[in-house]
């Protein structure tokens, strides 16, 4: 769909040959109603509210969803925040004529995590997470190890992702990385880059133990994660399959499992030149799998 007009003034920015201050393409996958918000129910005033990005009040609301979820007794308990969001875009934001002391750190990424943690009391780690597309990945790497350090009981984590900054989809579209008709074809040859997506998703994680002895509900178990850069191996953010296998490599030897026992494997796929080959390499070369390997690919299935 077009970009909603309460994102950003993409429309009138787009260009066949976009250059400085022009993007290719404005369409994508947008939520539904991002401005609207209870902030009666978390206990913040109207000023506050509008104050906080959008990113923010999503994280907010599905956060305190999940823990409602989870069943756990959350409030004034040592329950990590590890949170990754986006911030508000300078350019749609109109300034104040008075002065908010809380609502005017309301749009910091910084915030995010901390707001969460204020509003609805939790005293564990309250980590605010930025890198890149992997931040969601990266939140819950770091709060999984919290969790083995006894920095926590419990742990909340999410991501959110809104595409109302307007320098964003001018340094995609510059940068070549959006595709003309805004959908991404991962693993294709007429693959010309990624579509932009948003959503908005958080989970509750505890140590296994405890989450059966609490005959807690399972949606599923975290056996092993792993974080590595390519240091000066590469380019900054380009895939360096080498850098890659090795992350995944340690994953599974944290885990004690083979990479032969895998049947999917959900990449990353960007659907550019340059990426998916890469990804698709070191898959075939390090789940050395008899039967069939299935891939697929999260930026063409969600965006």
């Amino acid at each position: 769909m077009d970009s909603p007009t309460n994102r950003c003034r993409l429309l009138g920015s787009t260009s066949k040959r976009p250059g400085l201050g022009q993007i290719a393409v404005a369409n994508g996958s947008f939520l539904k109603d991002i401005d609207l918000f209870d902030h009666i129910e978390f206990g913040i005033s109207a000023k506050d509210a509008r104050a906080l990005s959008p990113a923010t009040r999503k994280l907010l609301e599905h956060s305190f969803l999940a823990l409602l979820d989870s069943g756990i007794d959350y409030r004034r308990r040592a329950v990590g925040c590890y949170m990754a969001g986006t911030a508000i875009d300078i350019t749609n934001v109109s300034f104040p004529d008075d002065y908010e002391p809380h609502g005017s750190f309301g749009g910091l990424p910084s915030m995010i995590a901390n707001r969460i943690s204020n509003h609805l009391d939790l005293l564990g780690p309250s980590v605010p997470v930025d890198t890149a597309c992997s931040s969601s990945m990266t939140a819950m790497h770091i709060a999984v190890q919290a969790l083995g350090a006894g920095d926590c009981e419990a742990a909340v984590v999410g991501g959110c992702q809104l595409n109302h900054r307007l320098l964003e989809w001018m340094n995609y579209s510059q940068g070549g990385l959006l595709p003309k008709d805004g959908k991404c074809k991962p693993f294709d040859a007429s693959a010309d880059g990624f579509g932009r997506a948003e959503g908005c998703v958080v989970v509750v994680i505890k140590p296994l133990e405890d989450a059966l002895r609490d005959h807690d509900h399972i949606y599923a178990t975290i056996l092993g994660t792993s974080i590595n850069s390519t240091g000066a191996g590469g380019p900054p953010g380009a895939p360096v399959a080498e850098y890659q296998a090795e992350a995944m490599k340690q994953a599974f030897q944290r885990a004690g499992r083979n990479p032969s026992e895998v049947a999917y494997v959900e990449l990353h796929a960007t659907g550019t030149a340059k990426g998916d080959p890469t990804e698709v390499n070191w898959v075939g070369q390090h789940f050395q799998r008899p039967e069939e390997l299935v891939i697929g690919s999260v930026k063409g299935n969600i965006g």
